[in-house]
């Protein structure tokens, strides 16, 4: 997931919205959940993800 993680945040656009199944991107923070254990969904706002970045990256 990491190296997906990585390839996403460089080449998604802000307004992008990922959502993850069952395994979640470990260093990133979701914008919104839903369910538990197997059944569990995340979602995660690029728009969100990416100021983040540009803060740890200058």
């Amino acid at each position: 997931m990491e190296v997906l993680g990585r390839k996403l945040e460089k080449e998604l656009p802000d307004e992008a919205r990922v959502i993850a199944c069952r395994f979640p991107f470990p260093d990133w923070t979701p914008t919104a959940t839903e369910g538990e254990g197997l059944d569990q969904t995340w979602a995660y706002d690029m728009n969100e993800k990416k100021p983040l970045l540009t803060m740890i990256v200058k």
